[in-house]
């Protein structure tokens, strides 16, 4: 009897594949399903819950689709605002730095910092430079005028 293959080959998983028309007709069907279903059907359902239980029940209007949603996207506002410390939304990996890649940007970073006390230093030592100088060149000047006259 022939022993199979224990080892299976890699697969590639491909969620969503846009190419083409094909692709998008792919991306606005689930798109229009997320919608609908994590959107309009609960603003419906609360359409209908607030209308069989509040509107019956007591003096308040009964309530059409558009308020359904709205009171649906209070809700969503308020779950949000609530649980926001522990609720958090990432897109992307992020990989993590080791050690030595962390301390080679500090070194960097503090190489980069170093260079930019110097060029500051340099230029308050260059305008005084300057400004010593601007002075000899007048008092030279006016020796020369005292001496001319």
């Amino acid at each position: 009897m022939k022993q199979k293959n224990k080892l299976k080959p890699e697969k590639r998983v491909k969620l969503i594949e846009i190419r083409g028309l094909g692709g998008f007709l792919k991306l606005g069907f689930i798109g229009i399903c997320l919608a609908a279903g994590f959107g309009v059907f609960p603003g419906v359902a609360l359409m209908y819950l607030w209308n069989l239980l509040l509107a019956a029940n007591t003096t308040l209007p009964a309530i059409g689709i558009l308020q359904g949603l709205l009171l649906y996207g209070i809700l969503v506002i308020i779950y949000f605002i609530h649980n926001r410390p522990r609720f958090s939304i990432s897109c992307g990996s992020f990989s993590e730095m080791s050690d030595e890649e962390l301390e080679n940007i500090i070194m960097k970073a503090k190489l980069d910092a170093e260079k930019r006390m110097k060029m500051a230093n340099f230029d308050i030592f260059q305008s005084k430079l300057e400004e010593i100088e601007k002075n000899n060149t007048e008092e030279q000047e006016e020796k020369n005028d005292k001496k001319e006259v």
